[in-house]
């Protein structure tokens, strides 16, 4: 099979990590979102704590960038030094390089369309939905009343797309920074899987 990654940002509430899993069991290959975390810190033999702190925050978010494994900021590292943010996200941007040489997969967000951008093989995605609609997941999902997780979604929409500004020269969301951006409320969840399964293929056949 030629080689293809696939890179899948997503609103809050768009379905967007659900049709990165079915999507990925249709193509037979793994996706990678949090787990994605684990990786980096097998790799880099950093405690996985670290990186679940950080995911998807920029480095302003905590500390002024600086972080610890117990609380104290002298306690990450062997010898009490620091680990910024920055560097964490260098670490993570490394994982996804690798993986995406090493196989065919679908990895979800942290800013992996920009970091595969010269990538001969990416296809990166980006899934919304109505507005409506994802309040009622988010209700759903978290079990909150209409309001909190209408504000659930903004608080938490407002770290991702910091986060991947932050790190990233394009903007989060914007079309320009995609190669498809879909409305998964169109065809629902199901139904986006099966045209994206179709869009890939396509890709690859190219």
């Amino acid at each position: 099979m030629k080689k293809f990654v696939i890179s899948i940002g997503r609103q809050i509430g768009s379905g967007g990590k659900e049709i990165a899993e079915k999507l990925a069991g249709k193509l037979n290959i793994k996706y990678y979102d949090k787990t994605l975390l684990d990786v980096a810190a097998r790799e880099s033999g950093i405690d996985p704590e670290i990186f679940a702190n950080a995911d998807e925050r920029e480095s302003s978010h905590f500390l002024g960038g600086l972080f610890s494994i117990h609380g104290s900021m002298a306690d990450y590292m062997p010898g009490g030094s620091y680990i910024q943010n920055d560097k964490l996200f260098q670490i993570q941007s490394e994982a996804i390089r690798n993986l995406a040489d090493e196989e065919n997969c679908i990895i979800v967000g942290r800013c992996a369309e920009y970091i595969l951008r010269d990538h001969p093989c990416i296809t990166s995605i980006f899934v919304t939905a109505d507005k409506a609609e994802r309040i009622g997941r988010i209700m759903a999902i978290k079990g909150l009343e209409q309001e909190k997780a209408a504000e659930y979604i903004e608080k938490e929409e407002k770290k991702r797309r910091n986060y991947h500004d932050y790190y990233a020269s394009t903007r989060w969301g914007e079309a320009r920074s995609y190669d498809l951006c879909i409305n998964s409320s169109l065809l629902g969840i199901d139904g986006t899987v099966e045209f994206l399964h179709s869009f890939i293929q396509s890709r690859i056949k190219e």
